[in-house]
């Protein structure tokens, strides 16, 4: 990837600039100690991290990104390599250097359902730039790039009589997270509201793998179930959704749908708050005093509304989100959630199994 006189001048050049900079101690630790050519070398530690520090000199990649100013909680200390590659060939390069060197990967969409530690992340956060952001149709299908906003796909697919994206109208996250998590809500069948997910109406999509590799897969060859996919380590890129087609008067009535779903999540979540979304997947209850209930039901029950830790709270509007107050930290949102977990553990004899990832 680099000539060997590239190499030396990196090295000549970086020498004095990193040898007293805590990041290069932090990022020798971040490094994999698994064997092979890109182990990290103690003795030679620049030659470890000449690839990020590559990027860097590219303009591909920068050090100390306040991770809050990427996450809707607004909480978290710095990752120390952030990147944001603007297309494919950039998000190639980087995801081969972070390859080469073994250091942590953490990819980054919206934000919106990730509560990072208050401590510095010892990686590489990726999150896919500008150059992500676009669409276009193509007769019935919605071809879309992986950094795209669900919300302003509801309202493209619905300009162009395109219906069955509904439930993804309120939804804060990118396209390509969603999919990886399989996000899902209320949408609209066209007769009445109905519980609808990414992979429903998913034709197929585009992602690469962590070494860099591009990967085309069509629906069948990934497998969905309640807020999982089967894509694991994948980053995806495009996806293209075949969607139902609507006429002039059915496409009003799903706008009219779009508007009444918006009414009712605003008021039944905080959605002007400081949040990571959901932070509990709703449990399997089917008998007792809570059978039926989900995730907030089950909390507001058992009376934890307006429960704190520190400036983090369960919100008084649905206790299935913790908000924050202004000026949480990531421990207070943590703590919050060890001690409802706790609680319900205790008085239900239930394992909340968290919907919120935890970046550490």
């Amino acid at each position: 990837m680099y000539s060997n006189h590239r190499q030396e001048q990196l090295h000549a050049g970086t020498a004095t600039q990193y040898n007293n900079d805590d990041s290069l101690q932090h990022f020798m630790m971040s490094l994999s100690d698994k064997p092979g050519d890109s182990a990290f070398d103690p003795s030679n530690p620049f030659a470890s991290a000449k690839p990020l520090l590559f990027l860097e000199e590219q303009g591909l990649a920068r050090r100390f990104e306040a991770l809050g100013a990427h996450t809707t909680m607004k909480v978290g200390g710095r990752a120390l390599w952030w990147a944001g590659p603007e297309n494919e060939e950039q998000l190639r390069a980087v995801l081969q250097a972070a390859h080469e060197t073994g250091v942590r990967l953490q990819l980054f969409g919206a934000g919106s359902n990730l509560v990072a530690s208050d401590n510095d992340f010892k990686g590489l956060a990726l999150k896919l730039g500008q150059g992500f952001v676009w669409h276009r149709i193509e007769d019935n299908r919605l071809v879309a790039g992986g950094a795209m906003m669900l919300p302003k796909l509801t309202h493209i697919a619905n300009q162009n009589r395109l219906g069955n994206f509904e439930w993804a109208c309120g939804i804060p996250g990118t396209l390509g997270g969603s999919i990886w998590g399989n996000a899902g809500a209320r949408g609209f069948n066209g007769q009445g509201f109905e519980s609808r997910d990414a992979g429903a109406d998913l034709e197929s999509l585009v992602a690469f793998d962590r070494a860099g590799n591009r990967h085309f897969l069509r629906r069948d060859e990934i497998e969905f179930s309640y807020r999982r996919s089967s894509l694991g380590e994948l980053i995806v890129v495009e996806a293209t959704f075949n969607l139902k087609p609507l006429s002039e008067d059915e496409t009003r009535t799903h706008k009219e749908a779009i508007t009444q779903l918006l009414k009712i999540r605003r008021e039944t979540q905080p959605v002007n708050a400081a949040s990571s979304g959901c932070i509990w997947k709703n449990p399997n209850l089917q008998d007792g005093p809570f059978a039926g209930c989900g995730a907030g039901a089950l909390i507001e029950k058992l009376g934890l509304k307006g429960h704190t830790s520190g400036k983090a709270m369960i919100s008084d509007i649905h206790a299935n989100f913790i908000v924050n107050t202004g000026g949480a930290t990531g421990d207070d949102v943590r703590a919050l959630m060890a001690s409802v977990e706790q609680i319900v553990l205790e008085e239900v004899g239930v394992r909340l199994e968290r919907e919120a990832r935890l970046l550490d």
